[in-house]
């Protein structure tokens, strides 16, 4: 009996002293990552709450982005300063995304979109603006238009979300493979695990960066809160696309609607055989129709060599159609 509770205990020492051990290099690595990758832009103050907020460029009207789901300013890394090139574009990270100090809460759409009104206030970002949302962004936009209509003179989806899609897109096996991955991942990160498994990286693989780009994404990603940031918003996010009614009208502001168009993939790792990739694209496709017809100034390019993340698979097709829009509207504006 003395015997097993010496190798119960000498078990325990070792079991925190791995612990402390993951913690310490957690750590000290994070700490590197934020001194090799500064935050580009400028920290505010909102809510007690250390937002970051990138503006580039000069010139009318402001394009300001909303990032897709679990993203954050760097996502738009490819095309920035490219569309800074044009005009001031200003891109912003979201509670616990990048370099933004995380919430731990759920926070529905109306507390976004008013949270980056704030933030836009307090940096003096005024005149005339260009909404520009991806994927979840767009839903975010969207919600910051009808709570905030002042100065917008257009808006940009990027392969946007629907406020409907929950009960409209097929499901599939693989629905809770991310979400298992996600709650693992929160658990394993402060202890610098998912940083040594490299756990992450298979989310950029995919989109053959170049290695400053990577690096600069992965910096963010292996941050210790960004597992539990990302828990947040996609509980945040579930919530807002379980409507009954469609998104609201957005009368004539001029639109620009950027789609997918690559031929659905089988998704192996997260459970999605290619006939339920074809049945989802066939739903997601009548939803960006839809979200074209919100206005009827609407128009809208098909990437045809892109999967979801556009401004990643065909940044030069973003960034040549956006700034194209942009400057219609400054002529419009003027």
């Amino acid at each position: 009996m003395q015997t097993l509770k010496k190798v119960f205990g000498v078990i325990f020492v070792l079991l925190i002293g791995l612990i402390v051990l993951g913690f310490t290099y957690q750590s000290v690595q994070q700490n590197k990552d934020r001194a090799n990758f500064p935050a580009p832009g400028e920290l505010y103050d909102i809510d007690d709450m250390s937002l970051h907020l990138d503006c580039r460029g000069d010139g009318s009207p402001t394009l300001v982005m909303e990032a897709g789901l679990t993203s954050g300013s760097f996502s738009w890394g490819l095309v920035h300063d490219e569309l800074a090139s044009v005009t001031q574009v200003c891109a912003y990270d979201r509670p616990g995304m990048d370099w933004s100090a995380p919430i731990n809460r759920v926070a529905d759409a109306k507390e976004v979109s008013d949270r980056f009104n704030q933030l836009l206030n307090k940096a003096e970002v005024v005149g005339p603006k260009i909404l520009l949302g991806m994927s979840a962004g767009g839903v975010y936009v969207r919600e910051f238009y009808k709570n905030h209509p002042q100065d917008i003179v257009g808006m940009v989806f990027v392969d946007s979300s629907h406020e409907q899609q929950a009960n409209r897109l097929p499901p599939f096996e693989g629905a809770d493979t991310y979400a298992n991955m996600i709650n693992a991942c929160r658990m394993l990160q402060p202890l610098g695990v998912v940083r040594i498994s490299g756990l992450l990286n298979q989310f950029l693989d995919q989109y053959g960066l170049d290695e400053a780009t990577k690096q600069g994404m992965l910096a963010n990603m292996n941050q210790s809160h960004t597992c539990s940031a990302m828990h947040w918003e996609i509980q945040s996010f579930t919530g807002e696309i379980k409507d009954e009614l469609p998104p609201t009208t957005l009368g004539d502001l001029p639109l620009l609607v950027l789609s997918q168009g690559e031929e659905p993939k089988a998704m192996p790792e997260s459970g999605v055989t290619l006939e339920q990739a074809r049945a989802q694209r066939d739903v997601w496709n009548v939803l960006q129709l839809e979200l074209t017809d919100l206005s009827s100034n609407g128009r809208r390019f098909v990437a045809k060599k892109s999967g979801h993340v556009i401004q990643l698979d065909q940044p030069e097709l973003l960034i040549e159609t956006v700034n194209a829009f942009v400057l219609e509207l400054r002529d419009a504006v003027e």
